[in-house]
């Protein structure tokens, strides 16, 4: 084996790029990416063209192929949402996975395809145009029609006649022309499962509510899936970000042929494990189970039975949002107990089984009513996984691939010991300096102290830099975490997500 995977993302911010490589590193696998240019940049789409090339160059030296089709068919997840290319050229373009198996044939290709997504807002920074102007009754229009077919629900009916009259009809139009042209190329997917060319396709939900079009999208594909025998080939559930790290380890056991291992999940409360993750269609439980079957294992009932305890913080009453600043109130409630959750962790750390933790009480941030307690009670060095960033999927698929990695390296060593050690504490180091130092915390402190509509790119960075270095010198100081940072940036000139560099101290 060369133990290489070539990596196609959705776009080329650090968590879709980076991350997926950061993990495969763990366990002793390289995953070769595109340069960032060939990528995009946000709405602007990749080099379609050149990714392709790129591709078929790198093809002879890897062992298997981990493709993002948005990233192929539109140019990134993004330009999904806005492409209007002719379905015609976009099969087109997705041929290119056909020849890949047709000249590699005995390397397995695993493949992910968003099904779009509904924002419900006015902001249009990753949607069409028109969303600042329509956004909400769009996302409305979509909620109603599918309750409606779902419940016959006479009140949604009337909500859906009165949004036709409020969105113009060449706006309307193109929505759903965007969104059935997306969901036929899904559909052109699953021919290439049944063929034998994708080994393994995931569909992930990203941002999903109880109704929408995009919901109904899902059942439909979920029928095909059942219609054609492909359950144990093809997946959907929420998520999107994340995804890459999923198929990255689930191809890696595949290549090494090693029995995947089992999760036994532990959360910090019984009601919060059943809620419902905001931007998800399912209570969290359920999460946990799609990610871990996802990436080709199951849960267990006890730790006994358990290769990985998967210790889960959830929220008391309500998952808050530290982007939105919302139901913050909701979480940190007497519905779960984090000192007592704290204390099992602890307590599966002394009978030395392999613990991760992924943090979903908010979105887009680390819960700060537990971070300190835990870093308090449990030595990082004895962590197998953390996670604590942007949606419950994205946080829970990403530590499942992490704890994965570690676990491999237990069963079928391949590089030396202290280095896996330091590959997974840097891992672990570097979510924490982004999920809970700058999304908990500092990100609010920038929002508070800049204009963001008048502020410039460069100044903007500024900001963030200064702050995030300060609390960063202090946090790591704190926890005797002896790294430094070497760079910090925007990957897209805003404040919602950032990019860091880390170096072990005294490093080159």
């Amino acid at each position: 084996m060369n133990r290489k995977i070539a990596l196609i993302p959705i776009d080329a911010r650090p968590v879709t790029r980076e991350l997926p490589k950061q993990i495969a590193r763990i366990g002793g696998w390289e995953v070769l990416l595109p340069d960032k240019e060939k990528l995009g940049f946000l709405k602007k789409p990749g080099n379609i063209n050149s990714l392709s090339d790129w591709l078929l160059k790198v093809a002879p030296e890897v062992d298997g192929f981990v493709l993002s089709t948005d990233m192929l068919a539109y140019g990134g997840l993004v330009p999904s949402r806005i492409n209007s290319d002719e379905l015609q050229v976009i099969f087109k373009r997705i041929e290119l996975i056909l020849h890949l198996k047709k000249i590699y044939p005995e390397k397995p290709i695993m493949a992910f395809s968003a099904t779009m997504r509904i924002s419900n807002n006015y902001v249009n920074e990753e949607e069409k145009e028109y969303w600042e102007d329509y956004g909400e009754e769009i996302w409305q229009y979509s909620y109603h029609t599918h309750r409606y077919v779902r419940t016959e629900c006479e009140e949604s009916k009337g909500k859906v006649e009165k949004l036709s009259a409020v969105i113009p009809p060449d706006i309307l139009r193109d929505y759903l022309q965007t969104r059935e042209r997306n969901f036929q190329v899904n559909l052109s997917l699953l021919d290439l499962v049944e063929n034998g060319t994708i080994d393994v396709l995931v569909f992930p939900q990203d941002d999903t509510s109880e109704y929408g079009l995009n919901i109904e999208e899902q059942e439909s594909l979920t029928d095909f899936v059942r219609k054609r025998q492909l359950s144990s080939k093809v997946f959907i559930y929420p998520g999107a970000d994340e995804v890459a790290n999923t198929l990255i380890s689930r191809l890696i056991y595949k290549l090494e042929k090693v029995a995947p291992p089992t999760f036994f999940p532990v959360y910090s409360g019984e009601t919060g494990s059943h809620v419902h993750a905001m931007y998800e269609d399912r209570p969290i439980c359920e999460s946990v189970k799609g990610q871990v079957f996802a990436f080709g294992s199951y849960t267990v009932d006890n730790a006994n039975d358990a290769d990985i305890v998967f210790a889960v913080n959830v929220p008391g009453k309500q998952q808050g949002d530290l982007a939105l600043q919302k139901f913050l109130g909701e979480v940190d409630t007497s519905h779960r107990n984090i000192g007592e959750w704290v204390s099992r962790v602890h307590h599966y750390v002394r009978k030395q089984k392999l613990v991760a933790i992924a943090d979903v009480a908010y979105a887009n941030g680390a819960d700060p009513a537990m971070l300190p307690r835990l870093l308090d009670g449990v030595p990082l060095s004895h962590l197998c996984g953390f996670g604590a960033w942007n949606t419950a999927g994205n946080t829970i698929g990403t530590v499942v691939a992490q704890a994965a990695m570690i676990y491999l390296q237990k069963e079928k060593p391949s590089i030396p010991f202290e280095e896996v050690q330091g590959n997974i504490e840097e891992q672990i180091v570097l979510r924490l300096l982004d999920d809970y130092l700058y999304q908990t915390i500092v990100r609010q402190e920038v929002r508070k102290a800049v204009n963001l509509e008048t502020i410039t790119n460069e100044t903007l960075l500024q900001e963030v830099a200064f702050r995030f270095n300060e609390e960063a010198k202090v946090f790591l100081e704190k926890y005797s975490l002896d790294y430094e940072i070497k760079n910090i940036y925007l990957p897209w000139n805003r404040t919602f997500e950032i990019g860091i560099r880390l170096a072990k101290e005294g490093a080159n």
